[in-house]
């Protein structure tokens, strides 16, 4: 009987989804993903760096209730900061393609500017983190950074390869062994 409710239910939901494939638009994979889309992803990626980094600190509730309204409030504003960059950034090759000193000088300003505003951003975080966490819980904070930030840039370049828009991984860094992939955060002392 079991293996009747079970077969009928894998039946239901496989119709279910066979059924919202077809309803969805084929070409809305090769379009980029919405804003909406974006946030989407922003909060399930922002849910778990949180249970992530819980574990790696071993945050208890106290702490993690003064951590968490931190990171959010200095990760809208690094959000805006990076925007600032790579719109620098496409205004400095616009320059540099149209072979306009002035235009390029501007835009090297605004980049400086922007990197010195993404700077700052993040020496107010960590001064503030400094008033919370103990100096253990800022190193693991340090070093669980730099990992979650490469799981997350790996995470993003399979899904461009998925989408077929080129290479996934980012060059500039070699792939992590099994090994390390499988390996807690937390325990990654030479990171």
């Amino acid at each position: 009987m079991n293996r009747k409710i079970a077969g009928l239910l894998v039946f239901v939901f496989l119709t279910a989804w066979s059924a919202a494939a077809i309803a969805e638009p084929f070409d809305d994979r090769d379009r980029p993903p919405s804003k909406e889309q974006m946030e989407k992803v922003r909060k399930k990626i922002e849910t778990m760096r949180m249970w992530k980094l819980t574990s790696a600190l071993d945050l208890n509730e106290k702490i993690s209730a003064q951590v968490f309204p931190v990171l959010n409030s200095y990760d809208r504003k690094r959000a805006e900061a990076e925007a600032a960059v790579r719109d620098g950034m496409r205004e400095l090759r616009e320059a540099v393609k149209e072979k306009n000193e002035a235009k390029m000088k501007a835009a090297l300003g605004r980049v400086e500017q922007n990197h010195a505003a993404l700077q700052r951003t993040n020496d107010e975080e960590r001064a503030e983190l400094r008033k919370i966490l103990s100096v253990e819980q800022q190193a693991k904070y340090v070093l669980f950074q730099q990992e979650f930030n490469r799981e997350l840039r790996e995470f993003i370049g399979e899904a461009r390869e998925r989408r077929g828009e080129g290479p996934g991984r980012d060059q500039r860094f070699p792939p992590r062994t099994e090994d390390e992939r499988n390996r807690p955060i937390r325990s990654q002392p030479g990171r």
